[in-house]
């Protein structure tokens, strides 16, 4: 298990729900700060003029906040913050703009509402995996590159580069609970005669098996 995962919006989502002639509509959206979040509420609502409430939530570097926006408290911000954390978004805004249609829901089918707007807006996203990890370098002969690219593709761990020559040099991403593991398999393969460089622990992003830099 991954000490360190987490996801963020490569393509935003969208959904739409209705309730007893209320209806739901769901976004999803990549935000880099709270001001940028803010503005995007903003422009919801400028967009939604119509709709009697406009809850959300949104998660940036750890840090969690929601609103129910006139909706009873508890029963939209809430819900919408359980849908974020539950699917480890960061960076990640979800809004649920609510356009009322003259029948009370009640606690229990708010919360439901909110909660199914925001889950089927995040199925409808792109996400892209964010991991924490070292850069290896490493060279090895022909024979023990074999072997090493054997246990590469057994834990998974990305290759972001290959230069052939007289030897193989490997340029990975290594998630950083493998590293200790990764310099001993190493160490083994080669009988001590690798000589792997490492670099300073990054996060990166993983979409479709390919390393995504974040820098």
């Amino acid at each position: 298990m991954l000490e360190f995962s987490m996801y963020r919006i490569t393509r935003t989502g969208n959904s739409e729900y209705d309730e007893k002639k209320s209806r739901f509509l769901g976004y999803v959206l990549d935000v880099s700060s709270p001001d940028e979040a803010s503005d995007k509420i903003n422009a919801l609502r400028k967009e939604h003029y119509n709709a009697r409430h406009v809850c959300f939530a949104w998660q940036i570097d750890g840090v969690l906040r929601s609103s129910d926006d006139g909706e009873p408290q508890g029963t939209a911000g809430h819900p919408i913050a359980d849908v974020l954390t539950h699917r480890e978004l960061e960076h990640c805004l979800i809004a649920v703009v609510r356009y009322f249609g003259g029948t009370l829901l009640g606690t229990g089918g708010l919360t439901r509402a909110y909660s199914t707007a925001a889950s089927e807006a995040v199925d409808d996203a792109t996400l892209m995996e964010i991991l924490k990890g070292f850069p290896l370098s490493v060279t090895l002969d022909y024979n023990d590159y074999g072997k090493a690219g054997y246990f590469f593709n057994e834990k998974k761990i990305p290759q972001t580069g290959i230069d052939y020559g007289s030897a193989v040099t490997v340029h990975l991403m290594v998630p950083s609970e493998l590293k200790a593991i990764t310099d001993k398999q190493l160490a083994e393969i080669t009988a001590g005669k690798a000589s792997p460089e490492w670099g300073d622990e990054v996060s990166y992003g993983l979409l479709d098996g390919g390393v995504i830099s974040l820098s």
